[in-house]
C-alpha cells in the first residue's frame, strides 16, 4: 500500500474506496486505470472490485477472457468458479495440467506458485472438492491450509464438520503462523485496533443481568423426538461478536454441566412429527418424554457442586484492554510474537469444544467453552455454539434462552435462528416464533434460516401445505442449506407425501454425509412403507454418526421388535440405558419388549419406575393394563384403561378405547362359554 501511493496514486485511490466500502466509486476508477493500461495490476484491481461489488459473473467474466497466469488473479478467479459453482474450472486454475496429480504433488505445486497465499488457495481447493464430494481430498487439503496459515479457521472447522478428530494444538501454533501477520502486529498498529474492539466489546449489564435472571436450569429428559441437523458451516465459520454475557450466567450453566443428570439425552433428537412409532396417536405422549423435567431442579439449585476453573487471564485479553493515555504503555509489554502465541492458544481452546460439539459430545463441549476468557465466552458465536450444544441435548428451553440472549444482541443476526425457531416449535411458544418470524422477514429476506423460521412458525399452526411453500424457498435460496431439505422432508412426511419426503432428505445426505437426521428420515419412510430391513440398515447408519442419541437406538429396537427379534431389540435397548438410565422412550419400549417376551414382573417394573418419572402419560398405563389383562388381572387392567382414558379424555390415542371395548367383548365371550 506505501508502494502504491507513492508509484501510483490512481490505484492507491481504489483500495481507499475499496477499504472504506465506496464499491461504486472504486469500480468506476477501476475501470478507467484497466481501459487505460490492461496489464495484470489494473486486471486484478478491476476484478476485485466487481466481486467486493458482488459483481461476481463480471468478475468471473474478466478473468476467464483475460487469461492471466499471476497467483491473485487465479485465486480470485478460482473463488469466483466456486461461488458460481463452475467447480471442474474452479479445480483446474489452481491444479493446472501437471502429470503427477497425486496430493503431495499438487500441495508442493501450490505452495511454490503461490507461496504467501498458498495456506488460502489450499484452503479453496478444499472446499471446492467438499461440494464434488471428494472427501479425502478436502479432509487432504484443509490439513495442509491449516498447517501454512492457522489463522483459516474456517478450515479447521470443516474439518470437524467432515467427522475429523485432529487435535488443534497441531494447527493452531504461533511457529505456523504467516510472517506477514507478525510483521503487521506492532505496537502502533495494535493501539489503532484497541480502540475498535473496545467500541464492540463493550458488555451490556442489562442484557446479561436479564439472561440470567431467566435462565433457569433443569434437569429434564428432552423431547427425543425432534428435528436437528449437525452444525451447518454457516455457523460454524462466523465471526466471533459482542459479547453479552457475565459471569453469573458462566457459573448458571458451568453448575447445570456439572451435575450428574442422566434424565437428559446428549446428542441431537429426531423430530415429533417424524416419528414413524409415534405417528399422530403418540403425539400426544410428548409428556412420556418432556414431563419429570423439574424431578430433580429444586435438588439441583440446593447442590453446590464443584465449579469448573474459569478461563484464566491471558496475554491477548490483557493487550486488548481499554486504552487511554495512561495504560497504552501496557501494549508494548508484550512482543507481537507473546500477541499471536495468545491467540493461538485461543483458537486451540475453541477448536477442541467446537470438535466436541461436532462429535455430539455436548456435555464436554459446553465445559470447553466454559473454560474460554470471559470476554469470548460471553460473544454471541461461542453463546450460540453453547445453545446449539443445549439443542442437541434436546434441552429446547434452555437452547431458545440463549439463542434469545443472541437475538436480542445482534437482532440482524440469521445464521443461529433456523435452529432458535425449531426450539420455540417444541415450546410450543407460538406467539414469539411468530414474531421471531416477522422480525427476521424484516432484517433479511435472502437468508434462507428466514424461510424456515416462517415454515415452522405454519408448521405450528399445523398449515403444513403453506409451511411446505416456505421451507421450498429457503432451499431456493441457498440450494446448499442441508437443513431446509430435511424440514422440508418432515413436512412431506407428515402429510404422507413419502416419494416427495425421500427426495428431500436424499437431497439432505448428497450436502451433508454427517446429516444424521436425514438418514433418519429416509429410516422413516422405509419403516412406513413396511421395508424394515432398510429401515433398520438407516437408522443404524444415523446412530453411526451420533453415538449418543438415546432416542436412534430406542427406533432400532422399535423395528427390531417389529422383526420379531425382541433379544436383539432387549439388548439394543439395555445399552441405551446404561447411558442414559432415566431415558423414557427407551423405558416405555423396554417395557414393551419384555411384554413380548411374557416377562411380565420384569415389564410392570420398568414401568413402574417410568411413571415416577412421567406420572402423567396415558401410553403408560395403556401399557400396564395391556400387562395386567394378559397375566389374568382383568380388575387391574379395567383400572388402567380407566386411568389412560382419564388422561386422554380428547381421544388422541384412539387404540386405547378399542383396547378397552376389545377386553369388554372378551369377557362378554368368557362368560358365554361358562
Amino acid at each position: 500500500m506505501g508502494c502504491c501511493k507513492e508509484r501510483d496514486p490512481a490505484k492507491a485511490a481504489v483500495w481507499h474506496a475499496l477499504n472504506y466500502y465506496a464499491f461504486e466509486d472504486a469500480s468506476f476508477l477501476a475501470e478507467r486505470l484497466f481501459l487505460e493500461s490492461k496489464g495484470c495490476e489494473t486486471l486484478y484491481l478491476l476484478a476485485t472490485c466487481y466481486y467486493r461489488q458482488e459483481r461476481v459473473s463480471e468478475a468471473y467474466d474478466l478473468l476467464k477472457k483475460s487469461h492471466s497466469t499471476t497467483p491473485k488473479c487465479r485465486l480470485l478467479f478460482a473463488q469466483c468458479c466456486l461461488k458460481l459453482s463452475k467447480l471442474y474450472e474452479a479445480e483446474q486454475i489452481l491444479v493446472g495440467s501437471s502429470p503427477d496429480n497425486s496430493l503431495a504433488s499438487i500441495e508442493s505445486n501450490i505452495t511454490a506458485e503461490f507461496q504467501e497465499i498458498s495456506g488460502v488457495c489450499l484452503s479453496v481447493l478444499a472446499s471446492i472438492y467438499r461440494k464434488c464430494h471428494r472427501l479425502e481430498h478436502a479432509v487432504y487439503f484443509y490439513r495442509a491450509s491449516l498447517k501454512r496459515n492457522p489463522y483459516l479457521w474456517s478450515s479447521y472447522a470443516n474439518l470437524c464438520l467432515a467427522g475429523e478428530k485432529d487435535n488443534p494444538e497441531e494447527y493452531f501454533k504461533s511457529t505456523n503462523c504467516p510472517s506477514f501477520v507478525a510483521q503487521s502486529s506492532s505496537p502502533a498498529a495494535l493501539s489503532e485496533i484497541t480502540n475498535d474492539i473496545n467500541v464492540v466489546q463493550s458488555p451490556s449489564d442489562k442484557i446479561s443481568e436479564k439472561i440470567y435472571q431467566s435462565y433457569t436450569p433443569k434437569s429434564t429428559f428432552g423431547q427425543v423426538l425432534a428435528h436437528s441437523t449437525p452444525i451447518s458451516s454457516n455457523n460454524a465459520n462466523q465471526v466471533i461478536s459482542t459479547p453479552v454475557h457475565s459471569d453469573q450466567l458462566r457459573e448458571h450453566i458451568n453448575h447445570y454441566v456439572e451435575e450428574d443428570n442422566p434424565c437428559s439425552t446428549p446428542g441431537a433428537a429426531l423430530r415429533k412429527q417424524g416419528d414413524p412409532f409415534s405417528s399422530s396417536k403418540v403425539r400426544r405422549s410428548s409428556r412420556l418424554i418432556a414431563s419429570g423435567r423439574n424431578t430433580k431442579s429444586k435438588e439441583n439449585d440446593r447442590k453446590a457442586g464443584n465449579k469448573t476453573q474459569r478461563g484464566g487471564p491471558n496475554i491477548l485479553s490483557e493487550a486488548f484492554k481499554k486504552s487511554s493515555s495512561k495504560d497504552k504503555s501496557l501494549l508494548s509489554k508484550h512482543s507481537p510474537a507473546m500477541i499471536i502465541s495468545s491467540i493461538m492458544s485461543l483458537f486451540s481452546q475453541i477448536g477442541a469444544a467446537y470438535q466436541s460439539l461436532c462429535q455430539f459430545e455436548c456435555r464436554r463441549a459446553l465445559q470447553l467453552f466454559n473454560k474460554l476468557p470471559k470476554n469470548h465466552y460471553g460473544s454471541s458465536w461461542v453463546l450460540s455454539q453453547c445453545a446449539r450444544a443445549f439443542y442437541e441435548m434436546t434441552e429446547y428451553t434452555q437452547a431458545a434462552r440463549l439463542y434469545q440472549s443472541v437475538h436480542q444482541s445482534e437482532s440482524a443476526r440469521c445464521g443461529d435462528l433456523a435452529y432458535y425457531s425449531t426450539c420455540l416449535w417444541y415450546t410450543q411458544r407460538e406467539v414469539e416464533l411468530s414474531a421471531l418470524a416477522n422480525e427476521m422477514l424484516e432484517a433479511n429476506k435472502n437468508s434462507p434460516e428466514t424461510w424456515c423460521a416462517v415454515g415452522n412458525c405454519f408448521s405450528l399452526q399445523k398449515e403444513h401445505e403453506t409451511a411446505i411453500k416456505f421451507f421450498e424457498r429457503s432451499v431456493l435460496v441457498d440450494p446448499q442449506f442441508a437443513y431446509g431439505y430435511t424440514l422440508l422432508g418432515h413436512e412431506y412426511s407428515f402429510i404422507d407425501e413419502l416419494d416427495d419426503a425421500m427426495n428431500c432428505y436424499r437431497h439432505a445426505v448428497r450436502i451433508d454425509p454427517r446429516h444424521y437426521n436425514a438418514w433418519y428420515g429416509i429410516g422413516h419412510i422405509y419403516y412406513k412403507q413396511e421395508k424394515h430391513e432398510l429401515a433398520l440398515c438407516h437408522f443404524r447408519k444415523a446412530h453411526s454418526i451420533n453415538q449418543s442419541n438415546a432416542a436412534i437406538m430406542a427406533h432400532i429396537a422399535v423395528v427390531l421388535n417389529t422383526m420379531k427379534k425382541h433379544k436383539e431389540a432387549l439388548k439394543v435397548l439395555s445399552r441405551a440405558l446404561e447411558q442414559h438410565p432415566k431415558h423414557p422412550l427407551c423405558k416405555f419400549h423396554k417395557a414393551s419388549t419384555l411384554l413380548c417376551l411374557e416377562r411380565c414382573d420384569s415389564a410392570l417394573s420398568e414401568l413402574d419406575e417410568l411413571e415416577a418419572i412421567t406420572p402423567t402419560e396415558s401410553l403408560i398405563y395403556f401399557l400396564k393394563a395391556k400387562i395386567h389383562r394378559k397375566m389374568g388381572n382383568s380388575h387391574l387392567a379395567m383400572m388402567h384403561f380407566s386411568w389412560a382414558m382419564d388422561l386422554d379424555p380428547q381421544g388422541s390415542n384412539n387404540h386405547i378405547k378399542e383396547a378397552i371395548d376389545k377386553h369388554y367383548q372378551s369377557d362378554d365371550i368368557s362368560l358365554e362359554n361358562s
